[in-house]
């Protein structure tokens, strides 16, 4: 099969942030948070991706291009759109959803952090590190290494797969986490349809006063706009009754994407163009969300 436009953040789930009038479902507006670009209409199979993005070595030293990105493709990014698109939530009401769904719907949103590049990238770079500095240990040993080291200025990287297993160990660690939180469901006014990004998930440590937290923490808020019309709360804050929805004002739903502009890397994706967006994620194109797993 040999795909090599792998997706970090699913297309079917990019669905849900269809564009307004567009029957077929496949195009998102896009805001870049670069001076200069402006938004565009582009497809959900043009976005979020990377080349070669799940690639993995195998034994033998040759390149896995197929096995993670297809099972990811046919189980959790299959399932989690078809589960979101038949949520119907109502206002003052618990949503119903099952408890299978329900896990799989945290473990999405687990990986959903721990699969973009603000994640992967940063694991590769303390691996690349610890590598540098088990070489330069090593020449401290071997003065022969140690003069070629310094000859030819010889550094350690790390291969890219090497954030892929963190990828996945932390993910699961991070949804039985947010499992035994309070899940609230959130719907916007039509008036302020919500938005997503290549950061889809926010994680805070507000309501436990934290400053320096991992989003496992039990103290830690996980925040995710389901779809245009639907977010998610996992929080550890009490005195609801788990799974409610609520309505959110005008006001609140700006909070929320603001939320998700502000963790973005790069770019925003919405159902709709307008200037005013554009010129609000500019605003924070110095921003970006970013975890580590250690």
């Amino acid at each position: 099969m040999n795909a090599v436009r792998h997706h970090y953040v699913p297309q079917g789930f990019l669905r849900g942030f269809s564009a307004q009038g567009e029957a077929s479902r496949t195009y998102v507006w896009v805001y870049d948070k670069t001076a200069g670009r402006k938004p565009r209409k582009k497809s959900v199979r043009s976005i979020a991706w990377a080349p070669s993005y799940y690639a993995q070595e195998r034994e033998d030293c040759s390149t896995d291009l197929d096995t993670l990105e297809t099972g990811l493709a046919t189980t959790i990014d299959n399932q989690i759109p078809r589960i979101l698109e038949a949520v119907a939530p109502k206002v003052g009401r618990p949503l119903n959803l099952s408890e299978k769904d329900k896990n799989l719907v945290a473990f999405f949103v687990a990986l959903s952090l721990t699969r973009v590049p603000s994640f992967r990238d940063g694991i590769n770079t303390l691996h690349t590190q610890v590598a540098n500095i088990a070489l330069l240990h090593q020449a401290d040993a071997d003065p022969e290494l140690a003069e070629l080291v310094e000859k030819y200025n010889v550094k350690a990287e790390a291969k890219p797969w090497v954030s892929l297993r963190p990828m996945v160990q932390l993910a699961e660690v991070i949804a039985a986490s947010a499992l035994r939180k309070n899940w609230q469901f959130f719907i916007p006014p039509p008036s302020v349809p919500l938005v997503t990004s290549d950061n889809p998930v926010v994680f805070s440590g507000k309501e436990a006063e934290l400053g320096h937290f991992g989003p496992a923490h039990p103290g830690a808020e996980l925040v995710m706009n389901l779809r245009k019309d639907l977010a998610l709360v996992c929080t550890p804050k009490r005195g609801y009754e788990n799974m409610q929805v609520f309505q959110l004002s005008p006001f609140e739903a700006r909070k929320f994407n603001r939320g998700l502009v502000r963790a973005a890397r790069q770019r925003v994706f919405a159902d709709h163009l307008s200037l005013d967006l554009d010129r609000f994620v500019k605003k924070y194109s110095g921003e970006e969300q970013r975890i580590l797993a250690y």
